[in-house]
Parts: C-alpha cells; structure tokens; sequence
C-alpha cells in the first residue's frame, strides 16, 4: 500500500500539464529549430486519450501507451492507427497504467505504473511474455541481451540502476548517488548510449551526469542554478513539489536532450541540447508542454501535446 501511494503521488506530479503562453521571440525560435512533420491524435477524435510512453522502430513505425485506454497503440509512419492492443486488467497483454515503451530486438517492451512487471509483444502487437520485476519502475531501458536496466520508484532502492537478466533476475547495480536524500531527490530518468554509456538527468535535482560502463562517473552538469526547491505534504508524505529536469534522451551522435520543467523560462517546453561532454549547445522551445521527449534513430524529435490528446513529430535544425 505504502508503494502504491507513492507511485499514484508520483503519478500526478509528473505527468500533469500546464499551459503557458508564449513570447514572440520564443515563437520565432521554435520555427527556426523545429519542423513539424507529422501530428497524431486532436481534440476533435478519439485517435489518443493520453499517450504516456513512445517508441520508434527502425521502419519508423511507432508505438504509444495510452493510459486512458488502457492500451498499446502502434501507428504506421504516416501516423494512421495500424493495430491496438490491451484493456484493463493484470492478466497477460492488460493494462492498468501503462507507461514506458523501449524498443529492442523487434520486440516492443511496456511497463506497468501498478503492475510490477515488464511486458514483452512482437512488432504485431501479439503478446509474447512478462519479465518479473520485483521493484516498481520509474523508468527502464532495454539493453543489449535483453537485459533490462531499471529505476526505482521505492526509496529502499533509491540512487541506483537496476539491472536484470530477460528472467527477471537482478544481475548487477549502478550506484549514481551514495546520499541519503530525502524522498525522491534521487529520482531520474536516464538513457544509455551506443557505447553503453550512462546518462541520466535528477528529476528534483538541477543535476545531469554521465558515467562509463563500470559505473564510473565521468561528469556533472547543472544548467539552471535551481539550489532549492519547495515541498508540500501530500497524504502522510512531504514531497518536492515541482519538477526541474522531465525527461532525457539522446541522438545518434551522442548529443544529450533534456526536458525542462517548472523552473525552465518556458515550463516544460524548454529542451536543452549538450554536446557528449555535456556543454551546452543551444536551448528549443517546443510548441507546447509535454511531460516526455524522445529521439528516433534517425534524429527526428517527438513530444506531446494537448494535454496527451496529440503527438508532435519534429526534424530538428540547429
């Protein structure tokens, strides 16, 4: 029960969308940096609820969670709905709030926000298998071998990458944080690079680092000076309030993209592109707020937008 508070509070903190009006200047910069080239989903149908988690495969087909559907979405790279796929329920292929999706190996990998396990389909959407996880998940990556590399959302485990084996066995762990912070300062979302590189980005910390393969850090970075933030009590939990980093991912070239969150000049819009040795290369302002960003294979940005009615792709230009 414990667990489950903390994810639900979790669940409303980084996930909720405010919308901001935007300067003139910011509009000329957006146009200058990003392209848009294909919309999924408008308030006016029923194509997307919520879409939570996304992922691109190499026929640039892509998949998306939606969390008021209770469903796997996969849509075809003109952005027509191919296939659905769940319902509500913990059985095989159901859903009770799906969340991440990773691509690996032509298999399609969804976590669970109330489930703790990861859910394994093909590229058809048929339901292949569960890996157990014994933890609940904050964020995961797919790695090579199917290993699942995972961040947790229970405190007990907090400041380390989990990494477990296709079966669901814990194989090894990467420390990033050896502090006893207070709950959730040491929450992240993180990436891993084509040279098994790590990289992650503290969710109420101004903080980005990157470590090597045997978990050795290799920098730092803050890029907003932020030195504190608020907390609140929610239920019987005293909580950070606002979020300063929502989402990390990385290009091809091993250049860094981080979401901006409350303290940003634009909340939740702002997305600050690092260069692999983490200097800072310039800033986009997406045209909306979103709560995750994602880079495909082939550079192309995506993000939300409406509130999670809409999909937004973008070439970016910088």
């Amino acid at each position: 029960m414990l667990y489950l508070k903390k994810i639900i509070i979790l669940s409303a903190l980084s996930v909720g969308i405010i919308s901001f009006i935007i300067p003139a200047a910011e509009d000329e910069n957006r146009s200058r940096h990003l392209e848009e080239v294909l919309s999924i989903g408008s308030l006016d149908d029923e194509t997307l609820f919520q879409w939570v988690g996304i992922g691109v495969d190499n026929e640039r087909n892509i998949y998306l969670t939606d969390a008021m559907d209770y469903a796997l979405k996969k849509f075809n790279p003109k952005g027509h709905l191919v296939k659905k796929t769940g319902r509500q329920g913990q059985g095989p292929g159901e859903f009770l709030a799906p969340r991440y999706v990773d691509i690996a190996r032509e298999n399609v990998y969804v976590s669970d926000q109330f489930n703790p396990k990861i859910q394994v389909f093909n590229t058809e959407m048929d339901f292949l298998h569960s890996i157990p996880i014994p933890i609940p998940v904050a964020d995961f990556c797919v790695l090579s071998g199917e290993k699942i590399a995972v961040a947790s959302l229970s405190a007990a485990k907090a400041g380390r990458i989990h990494i477990f084996s296709s079966k669901g066995k814990l194989e090894r762990e990467i420390q990033y944080s050896d502090q006893k912070l207070a709950l959730m300062m040491d929450m992240v979302n993180f990436e891993f690079g084509a040279q098994g590189h790590l990289h992650l980005v503290y969710n109420y910390q101004d903080k980005i680092a990157k470590f090597d393969p045997s978990g050795k850090e290799l920098w730092t970075r803050k890029i907003l000076g932020v030195k504190k933030i608020k907390k609140e009590k929610i239920a019987s939990f005293t909580l950070p309030s606002k979020l300063i980093y929502k989402d990390i991912a990385l290009d091809s070239s091993g250049n860094i993209f981080i979401l901006g969150g409350s303290f940003s000049r634009n909340p939740s819009q702002d997305v600050y592109v690092l260069n692999p040795e983490g200097k800072l290369l310039t800033t986009l302002t997406l045209p909306d707020t979103s709560h995750c960003i994602h880079i495909d294979s082939e550079g192309y940005l995506y993000c939300r937008a409406n509130e999670g009615v809409t999909l937004k792709k973008f070439r970016l230009r910088y």
